[in-house]
C-alpha cells in the first residue's frame, strides 16, 4: 500500500521538517508513501473541490493568512468523508475546532520534534491495520480485494457487475448484486436501485430521487428504495 500525504503548512522550515520525518520515518517502516507539500490551504481544498486529489492523509496547519486550515477542512470534509486529518498549531486554543471536522489528531508545533514519530504511528497503524474490510471477487482467473472504504458503488448491467471506486479504477465481473448486497450489508452498503449498490458513506447529497456520491458521480434512487437509502444515509453519517 503505498499512503498519499498532503503536508500544508505556510512556514517553510515546518513543511520541509514534516517531509523529511514522514520520509525518514516510511523508510524505517519499509514503506512506500507518496509526499505533496502546500503552503496554503486554499489550493489544497481547491483540488479536492475539483475532484484531482484523493490523499489519506493531511497534516494541516490551523493558522495560515490566505485559508486557515479549519476553513479548508470544512471544504474536503464535503467532498470526503474519510480522509484523515491531523491538526498541526501552534496553541492549544484551536484543538477543539478539530472536533468540527472530525480530525484524527493534533500536534503542537512546539512539541514537533519530540511527538511527531508517536502521531505519526498512530496514523500510520490505523491507515495500515490488517482488520480493514475487504471485498473479495473473481474475475476470469484473478482474484481481486479491494479495501471496502476504497469502493464507490456496484453497478449491474444484465450478468455483469462494474465496481466503480474513488481512485476512478473499475473491475467489470460476471456476479449477482444481490450476493454483493449480501456480503456487504454491514459495512454501510445500501441497493438504492434494481442496478445499483452504493456505499452510503461516501453519499455526499441524497434526494428522493437521486443520490451525489464523493466525485460527483449522480446516481439514480427508486421510489420505493428511497426510504432505506435514506436510513442508510443517515446511520454512515453517526
Amino acid at each position: 500500500m503505498i499512503l498519499n500525504i498532503a503536508v500544508c503548512d505556510d512556514e517553510k522550515p515546518v513543511c520541509e521538517y514534516l517531509r523529511d520525518r514522514i520520509t525518514e520515518l516510511l523508510s524505517r517502516w519499509d514503506a512506500d508513501g507518496n509526499i505533496t507539500v502546500f503552503n496554503d490551504g486554499e489550493p489544497l481544498a481547491a483540488l479536492y473541490e475539483s475532484s484531482k486529489a484523493s490523499f489519506d492523509l493531511i497534516f494541516l496547519d490551523i493558522t495560515m493568512n490566505r485559508c486557515d486550515g479549519l476553513s479548508a477542512a470544512r471544504r474536503i470534509r464535503a467532498v470526503d468523508k474519510n480522509v484523515m486529518i491531523v491538526f498541526v498549531t501552534a496553541s492549544a486554543e484551536y484543538v477543539f475546532s478539530g472536533y468540527e471536522v472530525r480530525a484524527f489528531r493534533y500536534i503542537l508545533k512546539p512539541e514537533l520534534m519530540n511527538g511527531f514519530a508517536s502521531v505519526f504511528r498512530e496514523c500510520f497503524n490505523e491507515l495500515t491495520r490488517s482488520d480493514v474490510a475487504r471485498y473479495v471477487f473473481q474475475n476470469g482467473s484473478e482474484t481481486t480485494s479491494l479495501p471496502v472504504r476504497e469502493i464507490l458503488y456496484f453497478e449491474s448491467n444484465k450478468r455483469k457487475i462494474t465496481l466503480h471506486t474513488l481512485s476512478g479504477e473499475e473491475y467489470t465481473f460476471y456476479g449477482k448484486l444481490d450476493d454483493a448486497e449480501l456480503t456487504l450489508k454491514k459495512q454501510d452498503f445500501v441497493r438504492c436501485h434494481q442496478s445499483f449498490l452504493i456505499n452510503a458513506a461516501k453519499i455526499l447529497t441524497l434526494s428522493p430521487s437521486e443520490a451525489v456520491l464523493e466525485g460527483g458521480v449522480n446516481v439514480p434512487v427508486s421510489k420505493h428504495r428511497a426510504k432505506d437509502t435514506n436510513e442508510a444515509f443517515l446511520w454512515a453519517m453517526r
